[in-house]
């Protein structure tokens, strides 16, 4: 017997020898679905319409804690395969006073959604770094209450305990809030090609404003973010990642093998390719650059590792900074989040 199951990710290179059927699954056959991260965590919490997915850690956390049973019945494998830092879109005011993220205590932050993993990560790195905890901050959710992650996971209602949290109305936007100096910094700054200010339908909105050569506005991180998350990883030997997939327990509780089956063929695709990227790197490197060989010297061979004997720590520590954050109400463990079956990968 054959499934067919609705499979939606991202546009992830790590993720494509399975899109384009390089890879496949025994018994299984998947329907795949491309969308950006921020619509399909929306449509996941909102809808939950597709049998497997990728998924916001973070809010994968909140769904299993805030479900009735019915809504959000998910189990999560140990495939990670992305790392969605903000570091490069990092922005600050300039008359903020902000030179570095030892800086950042005190100051008024925006970022899409409080609850989202890159934020997460963000504000553990300024805790584990710098001491800076969550509360010391004032947070600006730049999605509204209406469309962003955090609305459809109640935090609206309850939440984020003890941290104080404004929410952006349709009118508002992160990057028009910081160029005034209403915001101090913001996690995730990037330019789109039209001005959506105001519009009640957009997740993301975008206020227009000029970023290069603005003199009141400047990106924190020169390096995209390199040296910080390198010495973050020096000091905790945390990795960050920020999703892995999910999968509908309708579809483990009749076929348990899916999950061990679908986590191979994960790791299967990741490999093959690293394979394509060393191969096309190959084809036009002259000289080839030291990035590879530094990132090895640091992080290892692999970037991402799949399973919870390498990343069950990492986890555990998004659980913490979860709980000092003001999200979860009480913690949960590995054996709570991932399906049993993958639980010694």
């Amino acid at each position: 017997m054959t499934l067919r199951l609705t499979m939606a990710f991202s546009d992830n290179p790590r993720v494509q020898p399975l899109k384009d059927g390089t890879v496949k699954p025994q018994n299984i056959e998947l329907d795949c679905i491309t969308l950006d991260p921020g619509t399909l965590f929306y449509r996941n919490l909102f809808y939950d319409e597709f049998d497997v997915s990728e998924m916001s850690i973070s809010e994968t956390l909140l769904a299993l804690e805030r479900s009735n049973g019915r809504r959000w019945d998910w189990s999560a494998l140990p495939v990670f395969l992305s790392r969605g830092h903000h570091w490069p879109y990092l922005y600050v005011n300039t008359a903020s006073g902000i030179a570095s993220l030892a800086d950042m205590r005190g100051k008024r932050i925006g970022v899409p959604d409080y609850d989202m993993t890159a934020a997460l990560w963000f504000r553990i790195t300024l805790k584990d770094l710098y001491g800076i905890e969550a509360k010391d901050n004032v947070w600006f959710n730049g999605r509204t209450k209406e469309l962003s992650h955090g609305g459809a996971l109640g935090l609206d209602r309850a939440g984020p305990v003890g941290v104080t949290h404004h929410w952006l109305t349709a009118e508002q936007t992160m990057d028009v809030m910081l160029d005034r100096g209403e915001l101090d910094a913001c996690t995730a700054i990037r330019p789109h090609t039209r001005v959506t200010a105001g519009d009640p339908t957009v997740i993301d909105r975008w206020g227009g404003t000029q970023l290069r050569d603005n003199p009141r506005l400047r990106r924190l991180c020169g390096d995209d973010g390199k040296a910080v998350v390198f010495e973050f990883y020096r000091k905790t030997r945390f990795f960050q990642p920020n999703h892995h997939v999910i999968v509908q327990n309708r579809i483990l509780r009749d076929h348990p093998w899916v999950a061990l089956e679908l986590f191979d063929a994960f790791r299967r695709s990741k490999e093959i390719a690293y394979e394509r990227a060393r191969h096309w790197a190959s084809t036009y490197l002259y000289f080839p650059g030291k990035d590879l060989e530094e990132q090895r010297t640091v992080i290892g061979d692999d970037p991402y590792p799949l399973g919870l004997n390498v990343m069950g720590r990492n986890i555990e520590r998004a659980i913490q900074g979860s709980l000092e954050q003001g999200l979860l109400s009480k913690p949960l463990r590995l054996e709570d989040i991932y399906y049993r079956t993958t639980l010694k990968t």
